[in-house]
């Protein structure tokens, strides 16, 4: 089947699935209309620029524009908690509707693991599912050609991914069979036709891959890129990237993009010139790659493809140079013997050459070569955001927060009691008639402790209307789903009054990062003091929420001035007051 890619409007596509049970009707209803806008947008554009842009000038040369999402992983918006956080639906929208503005004749592929990070656990599965059903609709909204069906999809099973596609065509990886994926795709962008195909969650066999990639080109494509879906366990997604290069070169494949990441919070963009290019695209919608394909009139069917890697690829080459030039100087000084260290010394000379070589090389084509030119596209702020999608996000908002306190209005208002000799949690609040609290012992650390961050993590919540999301609720209560914490999402403020301190109050129940949940539960603790409490608390213990995804520039070292200090960690001086003291300006502009 041969796709027609930027000429075909989302407006026409069958319905996707019911959303769920609550009443969803608002997001369909978004979803529909901004598939409608989007549509009716590139269908006028296609009517003055289709043509132009797929061609180019008097060498009469094809030039398409590949636009490549991978592992977002139930990442529909970042979280918020820094500022600077990349990735989101609206931002995404708005970035490729500029580059369709361009002009360029453009396909949008994801390369798979969109709708889930993991299997859902039972409280969460609602929302969970919910938010995989707004992503495959956000995939239609941003006219995909293909879809991946990559192993986090399957975490419900195949028949959800059938349900929620939509109108997107879906593309097998050798997973579980799910009803109407096809194996191979060709998707004309433009007037360049190009082949598409998924392999690795089943056997890799030479001879499979080399028969696709010939019926695609059979079918007319010109360039054959393999969307690869590593598989879980033993080597690293890129690792199994790169052994598969030889493999599919021998199949006659042009490109291959990593559809999976190991962790989709963390694992960088990446590239490796081949042949043929294997690319990786930073998942969590964090970044797009863009592929800007050219094939010279010259180019004879099944011409080789060559990765230009143009300015940004020569400086990060350097920057490579450079790194491993400032290591061999440090192995040098340290080098054991006069003679280690001489071949030290020889190895940086071949380096520093290499370096050389590089900065003034010029790169330049094969004659008759198909050209790729790749570029890692970040999901920041200055991206925009798309108006249509913010409405489609707001509105998931609304019904993930009453598909969770529907639940939770059929779930105990407190978590089940602890075992025998287990600890629970007691929270922070001062004037319990138990006496038993963390404040009723350690009022001096209460004082120090609400005047940190962590005592404001509910609040921050509230003020972007996700108190009621489980995305979020974990690593801004204390003991969620633990005995003596928080099992309701609707009862965070249940288990006392709060501390009181500086003319607020904090703390209220197991709202807000109190003293336990760094410290752990202390029923046992207030029984036998000072022991069964972890009063040594390091990095492990912090990361569970300043992880990677919700914290990109979590610094242990930075931090820990936030929460240890005079009244905390530290004594007191006379007359002084508790609370954290920030080294230089960081109690100016903010703390971390």
């Amino acid at each position: 089947m041969i796709r027609q890619a930027d000429t075909e409007s989302t407006a026409f596509r069958r319905p996707a699935a019911k959303l769920s049970r609550v009443n969803t009707h608002a997001i369909a209803t978004t979803a529909a209309l901004l598939a409608l806008g989007l549509g009716c947008q590139r269908a006028a554009a296609r009517d003055d620029k289709a043509d132009a842009a797929t061609t180019a000038g008097p060498t009469g040369a094809l030039k398409a524009t590949l636009v490549i999402s991978a592992s977002t992983a139930g990442q529909l918006v970042p979280c918020g908690c820094s500022p600077d956080q990349k990735g989101g639906l609206p931002r995404a929208v708005a970035l490729v509707k500029k580059l369709r503005a361009e002009g360029a004749a453009l396909a949008y592929i994801d390369a798979g693991d969109l709708l889930f990070e993991g299997p859902p656990s039972e409280v969460g599965r609602g929302q969970a599912e919910l938010k995989a059903k707004v992503l495959a609709q956000g995939d239609e909204v941003l006219d995909a050609v293909a879809r991946v069906v990559g192993a986090r999809d399957l975490a419900r099973g195949a028949e959800f991914v059938s349900q929620s596609a939509g109108g997107t065509p879906l593309l097998e990886a050798g997973g579980l069979p799910v009803q109407g994926a096809r194996g191979s795709l060709v998707v004309k962008v433009g007037l360049l036709p190009v082949g598409l195909f998924a392999a690795g969650l089943g056997e890799l066999k030479q001879d499979a891959l080399a028969k696709t990639a010939a019926q695609l080109r059979e079918q007319g494509a010109r360039v054959v890129v393999l969307l690869f879906q590593p598989k879980a366990g033993g080597l690293a997604g890129w690792s199994q990237g790169e052994a598969l290069l030889s493999t599919a070169r021998a199949a006659g494949v042009d490109l291959v993009v990593l559809g999976h990441r190991d962790d989709p919070a963390s694992d960088p963009n990446q590239l490796e010139a081949g042949p043929p290019a294997l690319l990786a695209v930073e998942g969590h919608g964090q970044s797009l790659l863009r592929i800007d394909l050219t094939v010279p009139a010259d180019a004879a069917p099944g011409a080789p493809l060559f990765l230009a890697r143009g300015e940004a690829g020569r400086r990060e080459a350097l920057t490579h140079f450079d790194e491993r030039i400032a290591r061999l100087k440090g192995q040098a000084e340290a080098a054991a013997s006069p003679e280690r260290k001489q071949l030290y010394l020889e190895k940086i000379k071949e380096q520093e050459k290499l370096r050389a070589d590089a900065e003034s090389a010029k790169e330049e084509a094969p004659k008759g070569a198909i050209v790729a030119k790749a570029t890692f596209l970040p999901i920041d702020g200055k991206a925009g955001e798309d108006a249509g999608a913010k409405k489609l996000v707001d509105a998931y908002d609304d019904n993930a927060a009453a598909i969770n306190l529907a639940a939770a209005r059929r779930q105990p208002e407190v978590c089940p009691a602890a075992a025998a000799g287990e600890a629970s949690y007691i929270g922070i609040s001062d004037k319990l008639p138990s006496g038993e609290s963390c404040a009723a012992c350690h009022k001096t650390q209460a004082a120090f402790w609400s005047k940190t961050n962590h005592a404001h993590a509910y609040a921050t919540l509230v003020k972007v209307k996700k108190e009621f999301s489980l995305d979020c609720i974990r690593c801004h209560v204390t003991g969620w789903q633990q005995p003596g914490g928080v099992c309701r999402i609707d009862k965070a403020a249940v288990g006392g009054p709060g501390f009181k301190s500086h003319g607020g109050l904090f703390g209220a129940g197991r709202q807000d990062v109190q003293c336990e949940s760094c410290h752990g539960p202390a029923s046992e603790h207030v029984k036998d003091p000072p022991g069964h409490i972890d009063d040594k608390v390091g990095k492990a213990t912090c990361i569970r929420c300043h992880e990677a995804a919700n914290s990109p520039h979590f610094d242990f070292a930075k931090y820990l001035p936030g929460v240890v200090g005079p009244g905390h960690g530290a004594p007191l001086a006379k007359g002084q007051e508790p609370g954290p003291r920030w080294p230089g300006e960081q109690a100016e502009k903010g703390k971390p």
